[in-house]
């Protein structure tokens, strides 16, 4: 008798699993709408919220030393008030999560297929924030 619960059991378990990884599937977000082109190196354009969240996402992930996009997130969060924890910001969150709009577009920065344009865009957007601290 075991041996004919055995199987049973073992059919039945490996389709619960199954049915729960299509089920996880279809649950899990969309990917992000795909970027039309790859976006310029020129961060003119960009809100310093933005920015800083840019200076956030590009620190954690290490395409700028700490040294380098530390003080200018801290600079940008404090004169714009880019990370009020009251209010939030909007185009923060945006930077944080590697999003920047600029000139009336959205672009991603994993858009740089390549890590070193990734690293080049990171330090690029170090530049364009000199200016606003």
């Amino acid at each position: 008798m075991f041996r004919r619960i055995v199987p049973v059991l073992g059919l039945a378990l490996g389709l619960g699993l199954a049915s729960q990884a299509a089920m996880a599937q279809e649950q899990s977000p969309p990917p992000p709408p795909a970027v039309q082109g790859t976006p310029g190196k020129d961060f003119t354009g960009v809100s310093p919220a933005n920015l800083a969240g840019i200076m956030n996402y590009c620190v954690e992930l290490q395409y700028v030393s700490y040294d380098e996009g530390n003080p200018v997130l801290y600079g940008l969060s404090e004169k714009y008030k880019a990370t009020e924890q009251t209010v939030g910001n909007f185009d923060y969150a945006l930077g944080s999560a590697g999003y920047f709009d600029s000139n009336g577009k959205r672009y991603y920065l994993v858009a740089y297929t390549n890590e070193d344009d990734r690293r080049a865009a990171c330090h690029a957007a170090v530049k364009a924030a000199q200016p606003m601290l």
